[in-house]
């Protein structure tokens, strides 16, 4: 046995006591989920930084206010310290962010100085690298900041579109920002602040979304549209991008990552629109059925000149094309005519303007409809029930309103209820749903646009123009129709067409400086139509040949 091995035997002999609490030492520290290593490693850096304190000099009376002040790295700007002026033995972290000039303090939570400087060490890893990347000290939830970015949607809000955001469009986007809290929550990341959420955590968003029953559609089954669904991950990240990395609460590789759901576009043929005998029957219902007092002995007067008023609507959407809301928000003084026309056009059609405003697309137009007549049995209507129209009025008053003083005008839910009623009185509803059609407000202008070009053989450049809408819209929309090859459909149906009160005339557009006569239009239209039936004429002589 060697001497040294006998000193050690000898040590433990004469100091029972101290094996006794090295193996009590290791058994709390395994119990506390250390080993030896760590606590060597604590106290060596507990060492290590006493020694430091006590060899650095202190200007003045810079740091009176700390107690046992003790660096964490060899930076003098980052220690930790008990406040001179408490009682409770707290320690706390200080590190100088030299960007700001501004000292940051944050309590460690603890009396205990171990665990003091081995939280310090942490934090010092962690704001140091949120100072050098200029990212702010202080995060927010994602409750936070949904909160900040509807502040900030609220004040973009404007009437007229593309200018800002609409009521209508800032509603959606709240939609979208509750739907990613409630998934926030629902993952229990509500309480992390945003710089702290693994951005691979939330890639399943979309697919989450999709399978979340639609409160408004849980008797009919039926889930959120795949465009809907991209359309709330675009808002989403459109509001990490622009808010929380621009006002730097976190970096661009901390932005959440979210899959998109696939889906293929749908530009083909229009199913929700009628065909003539669909639309004759849905005409003559409505003409002989819902708004007669025969059919009707129950229903008051009263009720009976606002379905007329209704059945107007209906059908100067079907002969102009407009939005529904865009025709709702027309007012008197915005129908007017061509100083130019003769008296038989003056006794048909009018010019109506769609205020910048009022449009979707934030650009205002001039819009001929033949549609005279139907506009004075609006106003005649209106009459009967008490309601005489002035010119800053709208055309479709919501008589409801009327009642409290304010002169608004219905709204698309309104005019849409009773469509729905009178689809399934008719029996047209369910006529139409086995041949997989949904008749909706929009389905009308969808029908103008797709009749104009089979019946009335009107230039896609104008009736683009007309509608409101581009060129491209048009073509891949309804580029499918053939207008040569509609010949013998157009023989057959031209005359229950105009019974039904459908004009086949073309659209005649009206710039907001100059007024286009209908000749004028037919002048720009030419070359476009001569090209065409060029073309025509020769398949025609290849087919034959």
């Amino acid at each position: 046995m060697s001497n040294h091995q006998q000193t050690e035997e000898s040590q433990t002999q004469k100091n029972p006591r101290d094996a006794e609490a090295i193996s009590a030492l290791d058994t709390l520290l395994t119990a506390a989920g250390f080993d030896a290593g760590d606590l060597q490693i604590a106290l060596e850096a507990i060492k290590q930084a006493k020694e430091v304190v006590n060899t650095t000099k202190i200007d003045g009376d810079k740091y009176t206010y700390c107690l046992d002040r003790t660096l964490v790295y060899e930076d003098q700007d980052a220690f930790i310290y008990q406040r001179a002026d408490t009682v409770s033995g707290r320690w706390y972290f200080r590190i100088y962010d030299s960007k700001s000039n501004k000292p940051v303090r944050v309590s460690l939570n603890t009396t205990d100085k171990i665990q003091a400087l081995t939280k310090a060490r942490m934090k010092y890893i962690e704001i140091r690298g949120k100072i050098e990347r200029g990212e702010r000290l202080k995060s927010i939830t994602t409750p936070e900041l949904l909160k900040l970015w509807e502040d900030k949607l609220r004040t973009e809000i404007s009437d007229i579109p593309h200018t800002g955001l609409t009521p209508k469009s800032f509603e959606q986007k709240c939609y979208f920002l509750k739907n990613w809290g409630n998934y926030i929550k629902e993952r229990n990341l509500n309480k992390f602040s945003i710089d702290k959420i693994d951005p691979n955590k939330t890639r399943d968003f979309g697919t989450w979304l999709k399978l979340k029953p639609k409160s408004t559609a849980l008797h009919t089954g039926k889930s959120r549209s795949v465009e809907v669904i991209n359309n709330n991950i675009g808002e989403i990240i459109r509001m990490y991008h622009q808010y929380a990395k621009r006002e730097r609460y976190i970096t661009a590789n901390q932005i959440p990552e979210i899959d998109r759901l696939k889906a293929q576009k749908d530009q083909g043929y229009k199913r929700d629109i009628m065909d003539e005998e669909e639309y004759e029957k849905f005409w003559r219902w409505i003409q002989k059925n819902y708004i007669t007092k025969k059919h009707n002995p129950l229903v008051d007067a009263k009720e009976l000149e606002i379905r007329k008023i209704w059945k107007e609507f209906i059908f100067i959407m079907s002969n102009a094309g407009f939005r529904p809301k865009e025709l709702l928000g027309i007012k008197i003084n915005e129908i007017t005519d061509n100083p130019r026309w003769d008296k038989e056009s003056r006794s048909t059609n009018v010019i109506m303007k769609v205020r910048k405003e009022n449009s979707k697309t934030g650009r205002g137009r001039n819009c001929v409809a033949p549609v005279r007549k139907r506009i004075e049995r609006v106003l005649e209507s209106y009459k009967k029930i008490g309601i005489k129209h002035e010119q800053d009025d709208y055309l479709f008053i919501s008589h409801r309103w009327v009642v409290n003083g304010v002169r608004e005008p219905y709204t698309r839910q309104t005019m849409y209820t009773r469509l729905k009623a009178v689809m399934e009185q008719s029996g047209l509803k369910d006529e139409l749903a086995k041949k997989g059609k949904v008749i909706s407000l929009y389905s009308f202008r969808h029908q103008y646009a797709c009749w104009r070009l089979r019946y009335g053989d009107v230039p896609m450049h104008l009736l683009a123009k007309q509608m409101g809408t581009g060129y491209d819209k048009i073509m891949n929309t309804y580029g499918h129709i053939e207008v040569e090859q509609q010949a013998d459909v157009i023989t057959k149906a031209q005359e229950h067409i105009k019974r039904t009160g459908f004009i086949l005339s073309k659209p005649e557009v009206i710039d907001d400086e100059i007024l286009i006569s209908q000749s004028e239009i037919d002048t720009q239209g030419m070359v476009m139509t001569k090209a065409y039936e060029r073309k025509t004429n020769k398949s025609k002589v290849k087919a034959k040949r």
